[in-house]
């Protein structure tokens, strides 16, 4: 079955619906709008008008609402006579609200002689729709004959006291109707190449209401910007010649936003919308709004944001810009302007990202704050808003940095912050997490010569944020299925074959543990591989002397990703190098973690086969390095 699709925008008033006909289909839930719904459209109207008012052209020519999406259908009315017009997929609350408006007024619009005939809708599921609203029997009693023509009247009913309460009659109707200034909406049509589909529209619909197709608040945006006929005919060239830059500048900005590596050093994998540049939208609508002051939007805090949110923010701040341009007494001014100064405030919000993105030390500093912090939307406004220097941003930055790395975690015992040494795995998993992270952007930063950079895209999609045991921890519960179990004894077979040559008095132990191994790959036994692979890591740890107080602290743990974690599966730590240097499970291996199990960091390493002491120091050591570096910035500004 061929997918229906939605066509690109255009703005419809609503005196320009009239003389349409609308199907409501049956897999649509009823009517529904209740008290504020309906006040409040109402009260947005009456706000418009009132713009218009106080000088002519200072505002935008329309009042938008959101968007509404048909499909052409031919029905058959209660009468059987053939009826052309528009299966509603969505909108359908709105267009009813205005419908019972147009009524309400209709002793206005005869008196004005102003468009006696306005739209019909027919509800498929509801007999006796059309004689419901041809007779209008709402007006006068709360009909209770289903569930729909109950909630309708009880919106008449709405809308009768907001008129009561606002004596704006003609100041309503005119707004709704007028060629200009007027009320208009955002007209979506869906298009397929077969007759009838009713499965098609339901699963519109459905993707409509699951937010799966990009019906997007960027796109709305998008036909309010470049909307190219609100201007005089005599500025048509110059007008769409501009519109056409922005248009293109729009697709740079958004073809940028898409690469996953750029996306993705700004925000998390939960976060996907199809129009990357309404991430911008969403940050400028905050600021524009005032955040919880609420300038342009009003809400319940407690609630969600309204649908559209951002392109009902977009749409008023469009209007301000227009009025505050058209109060200017100024010779020669754009017409443009205040479509180019909105422009122009989303061109500097990505500018800004492209310049974090694109410098070394930027790109790392902010990454790794992004990458631990929550409310991300908060820390770009934060950082976006500093008016420093680069270096004294810079500098701002790494005391950010400080801050979110800085161990203030108590020891349950004592009742004291614990030092780097202290912290342990298990315990203390998001402290470990965010100072290894660091560890290995703080080497990248200064691996200036290959100008490599930390793959921000990667840690995420990949979830780099498991912990790893570099000389293996002996763990209460056990992986003792049967092809993995014997993967991991022919790996430690070979290997203990190798460590019997420097065992000393262990020899006779590893004799008898290759015995033991060699008689469960030919007869497999889940429960004596439980019991030999204990016996296997205890007696590993006393032939390479290892400190069980070590065991789960930053001298014995770096950073891999979920999958790698279990794949090397507790494994000796030659076996784990092994593994890693191979990369065969194409994962991104950090460059600390690597640097580890190769002995970078030890002075002159002895051997391979072992996490000796001396590796462990000094593997911790440049740990604590770069850690204090950034600790004793705040530090040193505090005091202490």
């Amino acid at each position: 079955m061929e997918e229906l699709v939605i066509e690109n925008p255009r703005i419809r008033p609503v005196g320009d619906l009239l003389s349409e006909n609308f199907f409501v289909p049956r897999y649509q839930r009823g009517y529904r709008w209740g008290k504020q719904e309906i006040t409040e459209l109402l009260d947005d109207i009456l706000e418009y008008y009132n713009a218009t008012q106080n000088r002519e052209n200072k505002v935008s020519k329309f009042y938008c609402l959101q968007p509404v999406v048909v499909k052409a259908k031919e029905w058959n009315s209660e009468n059987s006579q053939k009826i052309n017009g528009w299966e509603l997929i969505d909108g359908q609350q709105r267009l009813t609200t205005i419908l019972l408006i147009l009524n309400y007024l209709e002793d206005v619009r005869k008196l004005l002689n102003n468009k006696l005939d306005i739209y019909s809708i027919d509800f498929e599921t509801r007999e006796n729709c059309n004689p419901f609203f041809q007779n209008k029997t709402y007006k006068d009693s709360v009909d209770e004959t289903n569930v729909d023509f109950y909630h309708i009247s009880l919106a008449y009913k709405h809308i009768n006291t907001w008129f009561e309460q606002n004596n704006q009659k003609v100041e309503i109707l005119n707004t709704l109707l007028k060629a200009e200034y007027n009320v208009s909406i955002i007209w979506y049509e869906a298009v397929d190449n077969i007759k009838e589909n009713d499965d098609s529209s339901i699963e519109l619909f459905t993707r409509l209401n699951d937010g799966k197709i990009p019906l997007t608040d960027a796109e709305l945006i998008k036909a309010l910007l470049l909307q190219a006929d609100l201007y005089p005919t005599n500025e048509e060239r110059f007008v769409k010649q501009r519109l056409f830059e922005i248009a293109t500048e729009w697709d740079n900005i958004e073809a940028t936003l898409q690469d996953e590596k750029f996306w993705l050093f700004l925000n998390d994998t939960d976060y996907n919308p199809s129009s990357k540049i309404e991430y911008i939208f969403k940050l400028l609508s905050e600021k524009w709004n005032e955040f919880e002051k609420q300038h342009l939007i009003q809400y319940e805090l407690k609630d969600e944001k309204p649908k559209h949110f951002e392109f009902l923010i977009f749409d008023k701040y469009l209007i301000n810009k227009r009025a505050e341009f058209l109060n200017k007494n100024e010779e020669g001014k754009d017409i443009l302007e205040p479509v180019n100064e909105i422009w122009k405030e989303i061109k500097e919000m990505f500018s800004t990202f492209y310049e974090w993105y694109n410098d070394h030390n930027l790109f790392h500093y902010i990454g790794f704050l992004l990458a631990n912090e929550k409310n991300k939307d908060r820390l770009i406004r934060e950082l976006i808003e500093l008016k420093l220097t680069k270096t004294d941003f810079e500098n701002n930055i790494k005391k950010r940095i400080s801050n979110s790395v800085k161990i203030n975690k108590k020891d349950k015992e004592t009742g004291i912050i614990k030092q780097l040494n202290q912290i342990a795995y298990g315990e203390d998993n998001p402290e470990i997490i965010k100072v290894l992270l660091l560890f290995n952007i703080d080497a990248l930063i200064k691996n200036r010569k290959e100008n490599a950079r930390f793959p921000f895209h990667l840690y995420k999609k990949e979830k780099i944020t498991s912990i790893e045991h570099i000389h293996p921890q002996n763990p209460p519960s056990i992986d003792a299925e049967e092809d993995r179990a014997k993967i991991w004894l022919s790996q430690h077979k070979t290997s203990l074959s190798l460590i019997r040559e420097l065992a000393g008095d262990n020899k006779d132990k590893i004799g008898s543990v290759l015995l033991q191994i060699e008689g469960l790959l030919n007869n497999y036994d889940k429960e004596t591989f439980k019991n030999l692979f204990s016996e296997i890591l205890n007696l590993y740890s006393e032939i390479s002397d290892f400190k069980e107080t070590e065991l789960h602290t930053l001298y014995n743990l770096a950073l891999v990703d979920k999958d790698t974690n279990s794949q090397l599966n507790n494994s000796f730590f030659d076996i784990k190098r092994d593994i890693l240097k191979e990369s065969k499970f194409g994962k991104y291996v950090p460059i600390c973690t690597h640097r580890a199990f190769s002995k970078y960091y030890s002075n002159s390493p002895r051997e391979m086969i072992f996490w000796n002491t001396d590796d462990r120091q000094v593997y911790f050591k440049a740990i604590e390095s770069v850690y204090l570096s950034f600790v004793t910035l705040t530090e040193t500004e505090n005091g202490n």
